[in-house]
């Protein structure tokens, strides 16, 4: 990984939101890798990919392996994608192979970090080699208590400070439009006023 590398780290509420990162700025270039970390691969239904066997990122446990050799591109997503290990392996794993990114040649202009906010718990430990944090979110999703706890997670681990805080960005998948959501919003938005310092894009 080059020295300018950053590695962004983005919670999302659904899978459907990976087809709006480019409509949100995340990806721009198309040199961006997008990696996802999952106790249980997420990504692979969207993409039909259940049925493949895969290590993903604990790959790079074995020294000299490229990381862009885990990665995969599909039509609808600029951006190459490296989806978690299918079968599952353990988080720790995971982890372990993560923490090797800021040391691994990648000619990726950043490295985007994808975890499910309901993930988010398991994978705290990893948040402290991240660059910075977003949490993109479909308002067609109705905020929960893992929303609410991702909150406070990442500001007591000092996450949300003008350096690393990124933003809240709301979206709405196309095929995913409701009668009421416009009242969607706005539980959302309510909830949001318990983190003042996370602010909607």
């Amino acid at each position: 990984m080059t020295a300018d590398t950053k590695i962004e780290c983005l919670f999302y509420s659904h899978v459907w939101t990976i087809y709006e990162l480019e409509n949100l700025g995340f990806i721009k270039t198309g040199d961006e890798l997008l990696m996802e970390l999952a106790t249980e691969s997420r990504f692979a239904p969207v993409f039909d990919r259940s049925e493949k066997t895969s290590k993903g990122i604990v790959s790079l446990l074995q020294p000299g392996f490229s990381v862009h050799k885990l990665a995969f591109r599909h039509s609808a997503i600029k951006a190459p994608i490296v989806l978690a290990p299918n079968p599952p392996v353990a988080i720790d794993h995971q982890l372990a192979a993560l923490s090797l990114l800021p040391s691994i040649e990648n000619h990726a202009d950043k490295v985007i970090v994808l975890i499910h906010v309901n993930d988010a718990p398991s994978f705290a430990p990893a948040f402290a080699i991240m660059d910075n944090f977003s949490i993109v979110w479909d308002m067609a999703d109705f905020p929960g208590i893992a929303l609410s706890a991702l909150g406070r997670s990442l500001l007591n681990q000092q996450c949300l400070n003008k350096e690393t805080w990124k933003g809240f960005f709301l979206c709405n998948h196309p095929n995913r439009k409701l009668p009421d959501i416009k009242i969607r919003e706005s539980v959302l938005k309510m909830l949001l006023n318990e983190f003042p310092v996370l602010k909607a894009a």
